[in-house]
């Protein structure tokens, strides 16, 4: 018979540190620095005012990126993997550095922290990929860097001092959420509410009052019209709002969801374009090929619908000629990588222009008028 281990029993000194919150135990290290924190932020009650000396006391809203984020504001940027989000971040801190324009919004100029968690290797590709695009030198960009995931609750101090040793900062970047969380459920609203307070607490005491942006990845299987970071409501209550990031078709659209403490805005369309950066090598000396976000203009984005049709279209004439054709042999004959054509077949799915059977693909009714129009 299998044997089975005994769990060992709960000793007086696991008990004793559980109960002291200790942060091997359950994130209840976390939860108590936490509570500190917000504890901190209480202030003693300061009497009731008219309401002359209220709206006396109103002060216009000053913006990092002008109708976008707010100062001394914090956000999360929510999309799924490979939407773009990390691009468009970088893209946001470069711009902020320089005091440039991001997709038609004036960024107010300012040094940047981006603490690059999830994937610091790639990030560090991505951001040299961009300033490529843009000519300028990654070197010598107002933005500092942290590689590597740490425990945030537990070095507040340490990293509230360094932030605060950057006198002109305007603009943090966290990546990511998940990345850095130092709890064991993500989806527990008091331990991302707790975890919210810490980023809430590494600025709030910062006098160039920078905003703060927190790349989240959604909950699983996340559709379009659920793009809401793991953690639930709790986390949104206590910041200031979350963007999102959704791409399709090589296109990506930056807009708002959930919760938004400030303008709302129409959403904002990037291109997701594949470059070869000069200085981008791998080890055997092969240019390497990156994804960047650059921002996309309406001629432009004509001419993406137009060749995405052309696509379609083709891969349906391709489908009524040989029924039983191999997905590598549909892309060679469309003119697309297997990886685009993959998404041309989704897309077709979706809409019920094709149907898929044991031997064969084949056109639905709705397909066949799609194409006949497609030809005209």
């Amino acid at each position: 018979m299998p044997m089975y281990e005994q769990p060992r029993p709960e000793s007086i000194e696991d008990f004793a540190a559980r109960q002291k919150g200790d942060p091997g135990n359950n994130g209840e290290g976390m939860h108590e620095k936490a509570r500190n924190g917000r504890a901190k932020r209480m202030k003693p009650f300061s009497g009731l005012i008219s309401s002359k000396a209220f709206i006396d006391q109103m002060k216009p809203p000053e913006f990092t990126i002008k109708d976008l984020l707010m100062r001394a504001a914090s956000y999360t940027l929510c999309g799924p993997t490979g939407a773009g989000k990390t691009l468009v971040a970088i893209l946001m801190a470069i711009k902020v550095a320089r005091g440039e324009w991001f997709h038609g919004k004036k960024c107010r100029k300012g040094k940047v922290a981006f603490f690059a968690a999830e994937n610091p290797e790639n990030v560090r590709y991505q951001y040299f990929s961009i300033c490529a695009d843009l000519d300028i030198d990654p070197r010598a960009q107002d933005i500092e860097w942290h590689k590597n995931p740490f425990d945030i609750a537990g070095s507040l101090e340490q990293t509230r001092a360094a932030l605060l040793k950057i006198r002109n900062l305007e603009f943090v970047v966290f990546d990511s959420l998940q990345a850095l969380f130092p709890g064991d459920d993500e989806n527990s609203n008091m331990q991302m509410l707790d975890f919210a307070c810490c980023f809430r607490d590494l600025i709030a005491d910062h006098p160039n009052r920078p905003a703060t942006l927190i790349l989240a990845h959604p909950v699983k299987h996340a559709s379009k019209d659920n793009l809401l970071p793991r953690g639930g409501g709790a986390l949104l209550n206590e910041l200031d709002g979350n963007l999102t990031v959704w791409a399709d078709g090589g296109m990506a659209n930056l807009h708002w969801q959930g919760k938004l403490r400030g303008i709302p805005f129409d959403p904002m369309k990037f291109e997701l374009v594949v470059i070869k950066p000069e200085g981008l090598e791998n080890a055997d000396g092969d240019q390497m090929a990156m994804t960047i976000a650059k921002p996309l203009t309406e001629g432009r984005e004509a001419e993406i619908h137009q060749q995405q049709n052309r696509e379609e279209i083709a891969t349906l004439e391709a489908l009524v000629a040989t029924p039983s054709i191999s997905m590598r042999a549909l892309a060679a004959t469309v003119g697309v990588s297997r990886r685009r054509m993959e998404k041309i077949m989704e897309t077709l799915t979706k809409r019920k222009w094709i149907r898929t059977y044991i031997d064969h693909i084949g056109l639905t009714r709705e397909g066949e008028r799609a194409l006949r129009k497609g030809q005209k």
